[in-house]
């Protein structure tokens, strides 16, 4: 069994993540077993947390030790439930670009949880060797991602990643916004 990374915590949250099997678990949809793996209550409003889990799962099934470069859930700490998830789709890339992307259950929204969550693993990511920048990709229409990006200190650019406007910003300019 995999040992799952130290947790990033804030004061409303921790930032826990993903063991190879919790994942396993929530692509089975079975929010019973990942909730005994990992303590948590996962509700079944957005099992998956939006991401594509067996993407995250072949990456980490390749190299274990992508485990902290790759979904952390966010862990209401007052409720003890899953209300989303941040997502850094790997480590630093030969550039040492490091993209994040992050996503709420629909109660959790406008409770500044993305934003707590979001900057927290910002300023984790910054510590780590091999970084030379921080990017998102945020389609046009989102405009709440939008203003969190702008919020990290991440500048849309004119660039484009998956068919998506790509949003960056060098470490140097995080706002520490945890």
């Amino acid at each position: 069994m995999t040992e799952r990374p130290p947790n990033i915590e804030t004061a409303r949250v921790l930032l826990v993540a993903l063991l190879p099997e919790d994942i396993e678990a929530l692509v089975d949809g079975d929010l019973e077993r990942v909730s005994l793996l990992t303590g948590f209550t996962f509700l079944p409003e957005d099992p998956k947390l939006g991401v594509d889990l067996s993407w995250h799962l072949s990456a980490l099934r390749s190299d274990s030790k992508q485990l902290p470069w790759r979904i952390r859930v966010i862990v209401e700490r007052s409720s003890n439930t899953v209300v989303g998830s941040i997502n850094l789709k790997g480590p630093p890339d030969a550039d040492g670009d490091v993209e994040i992307g992050w996503g709420l259950i629909e109660n959790a929204r406008r409770k500044g949880y993305a934003t707590e969550a979001s900057a927290a693993v910002v300023n984790w990511v910054v510590l780590q060797p091999g970084v030379s920048s921080i990017s998102a990709t945020i389609p046009d229409d989102n405009y709440p991602s939008q203003r969190l990006a702008a919020r990290l200190g991440l500048i849309r650019t004119d660039e484009s990643r998956r068919n998506r406007p790509l949003w960056k910003c060098d470490p140097n300019s995080i706002v520490n916004t945890a």
